[in-house]
């Protein structure tokens, strides 16, 4: 689903431009991503899996629009795009406790799910590392794109559904760390080759 996330944020646009119509600032609605995920967690442990759904669905919604907000409203800086991040690990975060604390997957995956997504999010700021352009573009390349927010909210909810979210969380687990070596390795490799020339 992350590879198509473009094509979702087209058809986000009027939301973002509406909210930023209305003076929303762009961090107000990274916050609400937060907001979302600690409702997820709230829901799972309370073993409303419908509610938390929707809200993890609605936590990956504002960590579309708020970038749309921004650009909207001429408010891109290097601090937005972190701060984006910072709620994007809370938010993730607060949906792994949920679902550990509610005993719908093992410790041990929920939090290699959990470590895994952190370290993938931390690969995604290529800014520095790589030139603009190829960073940009790595962004939305297989494998790169893989295991993304929307990724993780399809496998969560169709786990939901099926009755098993313990092989959904090993599922994101695997992925994101293994995307998040690709990543390192990749730029490593780029690196040590720049180096060399």
């Amino acid at each position: 689903m992350e590879t198509f996330r473009r094509a979702l944020a087209k058809l986000l646009i009027p939301l973002g431009e509406s909210l930023a119509s209305f003076g929303v600032s762009p961090h107000l609605v990274s916050i609400s991503g937060i907001v979302f995920g600690c409702l997820t967690a709230w829901c799972f442990v309370t073993g409303q899996y419908l509610l938390a759904n929707i809200a993890f669905v609605l936590s990956g919604l504002s960590d579309a629009v708020d970038g749309i907000v921004a650009r909207t409203r001429g408010l891109q800086s290097p601090f937005g795009s972190f701060f984006d991040n910072f709620c994007s690990l809370y938010t993730d975060s607060a949906a792994f406790a949920g679902l550990i604390v509610a005993n719908l997957c093992s410790p041990f995956w929920g939090v290699a799910a959990l470590v895994g997504t952190l370290a993938r999010l931390l690969t995604f700021r290529l800014e520095g590392l790589l030139p603009k352009e190829e960073a940009e573009a790595l962004r939305w390349r297989f494998p790169f794109a893989l295991a993304g927010k929307g990724d993780r909210i399809l496998l969560v909810a169709l786990g939901t559904a099926l009755g098993r979210i313990d092989v959904a969380i090993i599922v994101i687990a695997v992925a994101t760390n293994l995307v998040a070596i690709y990543r390192s390795y990749y730029l490593y490799s780029g690196g040590m080759a720049k180096l060399r020339s």
